[in-house]
């Protein structure tokens, strides 16, 4: 009897992680809408895109760091990490990434940094401190496959992933699927939060902040890049209370574009575009009701020249 029951306790666990993996929304339903920025990456997908091959190809020096983290773990992001999901809040950051973990390397490599673990596995947090003051990592192995990760004041914040939130973020997750299903990478923000802490950093560029302010007054904007046939489709999609609101932004957007074109021009107008003229000068910004949508294309040419200075 015993025997019986342990087979059906295997065959429901197993049948739990399958269905995880099939389902492209379900690290979704961890993690809170409520939020600052919140981040999707499809590694299977962006090792796999050919339009990324340029990129893929510039050889940059990995950083010290991240070195001794994959010699001590045997975890290289490029090789196996397939998913992860990124969510961004006031006083913490959560992370659920998809892949292939080693557990006992992993739990290791957070006693050699000086950090501890509440089992003999991941089954349950290991904690290291982090470069910020006040700030603790944790992190432990939701399931095989599924690495929970939080960066926070409390030392086992990522406990709280194992309980689902409400509201979830899970129908922002849906919306993009919708919209953009071929997305490689997307994230998505109320933009008037993202604006009040971009203002209070002196971080982030003038030209993000200014970005940000032209948004400010919708209500939810996507960010996503596509794969299309060859070339890298960079696209903004913002939903604002209203058409006439959703017109201002169309405007004011065209008018940013326009004007950023102008300064790369300059006092070179006689001369061949360069490869960021283009790419502006391939925007298409337009409005269906209270939404405006704007894309743009990066060509093979944009993408070897970041290519280039990637690799410099």
């Amino acid at each position: 009897m015993l025997g019986i029951f342990l087979a059906l306790a295997g065959a429901a666990a197993y049948w739990r992680i399958w269905r995880e993996k099939q389902d492209p929304h379900a690290l979704f339903r961890r993690l809170p809408a409520e939020n600052i920025l919140l981040a999707y990456l499809d590694l299977g997908r962006l090792r796999h895109a050919s339009v990324l091959a340029p990129l893929l190809r510039a050889r940059v020096e990995p950083d010290p760091d991240y070195a001794a983290f994959v010699r001590k773990t045997g975890f290289d992001y490029q090789r196996d990490l397939d998913a992860a999901a990124i969510c961004y809040l006031s006083d913490r950051v959560y992370i659920l990434a998809r892949g292939r973990f080693d557990p006992a390397r992993l739990r290791q490599y957070a006693l050699d940094q000086g950090g501890s673990c509440l089992g003999s596995g991941l089954e349950r947090p290991c904690r290291i401190p982090a470069d910020r003051p006040q700030r603790k990592i944790s992190f432990y192995l939701m399931s095989p496959g599924v690495l929970a990760l939080a960066t926070a004041p409390e030392p086992d914040a990522v406990l709280q992933l194992t309980s689902t939130p409400e509201p979830g973020a899970e129908p922002l997750a849906q919306d993009v699927a919708e919209n953009e299903p071929a997305a490689l990478l997307w994230l998505t923000a109320a933009p008037a939060s993202l604006d009040r802490v971009l203002g209070r950093s002196s971080f982030f560029s003038p030209n993000l902040t200014l970005f940000t302010k032209a948004l400010a007054n919708s209500q939810r904007a996507y960010l996503s890049l596509t794969d299309r046939a060859g070339k890298l489709e960079l696209a903004l999609r913002a939903m604002c209370g209203s058409e006439a609101q959703a017109g201002e932004l169309r405007r004011l957007l065209q008018g940013l574009n326009d004007l950023i074109s102008g300064v790369l021009r300059g006092a070179r107008a006689r001369n061949p575009p360069s490869e960021w003229e283009k790419v502006l000068g391939s925007a298409v910004i337009d409005q269906k009701r209270d939404t405006v949508r704007a894309a743009w294309i990066l060509d093979q040419t944009a993408l070897e020249s970041l290519g280039r200075e990637a690799s410099r």
